[in-house]
């Protein structure tokens, strides 16, 4: 097998794929800093309408205007880790 530089099962997932995931009750942890705040948003909504729990971290440049609306989406489903 040829050596990709990073293994295929840590290979960041899409937006969509963090949809469906949440979207069939599934909790997840992500990097947000690999997402924009719009996929943040619609991730958060999707949790939400199942209730799966949403961590998200390397969250801390954001403004706290992006995310109040990433949480105001979330409905309680989004937690926002700032450690480090």
């Amino acid at each position: 097998m040829a050596d990709l530089g990073r293994s295929a099962k840590y290979s960041m997932k899409t937006t969509d794929e963090l949809v469906r995931l949440v979207s069939f009750g599934g909790g997840i942890t992500i990097d947000a800093s690999a997402y924009t705040t719009d996929e943040l948003v619609r991730i958060a909504g999707f949790s939400a309408g199942k209730g799966s729990r949403v961590t998200l971290k390397g969250i801390g440049s954001r403004t706290t205007d992006e995310l109040v609306r990433i949480a105001s989406f979330g409905k309680g489903t989004v937690t926002i880790d700032f450690t480090k």
